[in-house]
């Protein structure tokens, strides 16, 4: 067939073998069509993102709660969520997440040619746990400068040489520190023709794996403790009512990105530019990270979420969404 079939036959097909179990010679005779074409349409659909193959492994330690994926993906625009709990007994929260993320990386390789990373705990859990493979044709780039404190893998250096490391591949570099202590060092660093190729680089990435952070919590308070500001700074930084951060970009519950004094301090993507990635997947464990996740959901930034269970429990429960605690 044309390769513009239409998307109701592709649909149509896919529920009478998918929903109603009939086989590809039923589906066939229901539709008038050969078998051979009930099989290209099937592989269309399935191309075409309208069906979706899931494999459950019992061996796995991590369980997807597709309910609340479902729901997360409907309430915040999302093209898909990847939500874990246990499979068996009790497991870290971070180690969830971070198998879950692993598995969604997994599945992408043959989508993945740029891959940008973030830094925290949560992206350390990630790149543990994603096997070691030659993935030959892989560019891992940073999305921000280095952080001693955030950016550091288990086995040595960062987590984009880390993930390189597990792929076969050499890392790309940004030599700079991601958090400076005012603006005139922000902008001499930026100035520097290397750092401006660098970051120009971590904007054109086709995947970007972030972590999700809140104010308070972790990560973020690092990133404010990094930036030096002076009390006055301090003070506008409160006003401006930050909820959450990506990459030491802060955003208020709204989603929108604040400016100085926090602005003038980060040398990395913005906000602005991850909404022009493809594919933006963001990773956070731990219920206390609710507040910046849902901040986060409201920038527009994300295409995927990856929560542990009782985060997006507490997620769609802020949001307002009644019976969000099933699982």
């Amino acid at each position: 067939m044309a390769a513009t079939r239409s998307i109701d036959m592709l649909v149509r097909a896919a529920r009478l073998y998918y929903e109603e179990g009939l086989s590809q010679g039923e589906v066939a005779r229901r539709m008038g069509l050969s078998g051979a074409t009930v099989s290209r349409v099937l592989a269309s659909a399935r191309e075409r993102g309208i069906v979706e193959v899931r494999i459950h492994d019992p061996r796995s330690p991590v369980r997807r709660v597709a309910d609340l994926e479902r729901r997360l993906v409907e309430r915040f625009g999302l093209t898909e969520a990847r939500v874990g709990t246990a499979n068996a007994g009790s497991a870290d929260a971070l180690q969830l997440v971070g198998r879950l993320a692993a598995d969604l990386f997994g599945e992408r390789l043959g989508q993945l040619h740029r891959v940008g990373l973030s830094w925290g705990s949560t992206l350390e859990a990630f790149v543990a746990e994603v096997p070691e493979r030659v993935v030959p044709l892989l560019e891992v780039l940073p999305l921000a400068g280095g952080n001693p404190g955030l950016d550091r893998a288990s086995a040595g250096g960062t987590l984009v040489q880390a993930l390189a490391r597990r792929c076969g591949v050499e890392p790309n570099r940004l030599l700079a520190p991601a958090i400076v202590e005012s603006p005139q060092t922000k902008a001499a660093i930026t100035s520097e023709s290397a750092i401006r190729a660098a970051l120009e680089q971590a904007a054109r990435v086709d995947h970007a794996f972030v972590g999700i952070g809140t104010l308070g919590v972790r990560s973020s308070v690092t990133i404010v403790e990094d930036m030096k500001l002076s009390d006055a700074e301090l003070a506008t930084f409160l006003a401006q009512k930050p909820a959450g951060d990506i990459s030491g970009r802060f955003f208020d519950e709204t989603g929108l990105e604040l400016g100085p004094p926090t602005s003038e301090r980060v040398i990395g993507v913005s906000l602005d530019d991850l909404r022009r990635v493809p594919c933006v997947v963001g990773l956070a464990a731990g219920t206390e990270k609710a507040r910046g996740v849902l901040a986060a959901l409201h920038t527009g930034v994300m295409d995927i979420v990856v929560l542990d269970l009782p985060l997006a429990q507490a997620v769609l429960l802020r949001a307002g969404e009644e019976g969000a605690d099933g699982a």
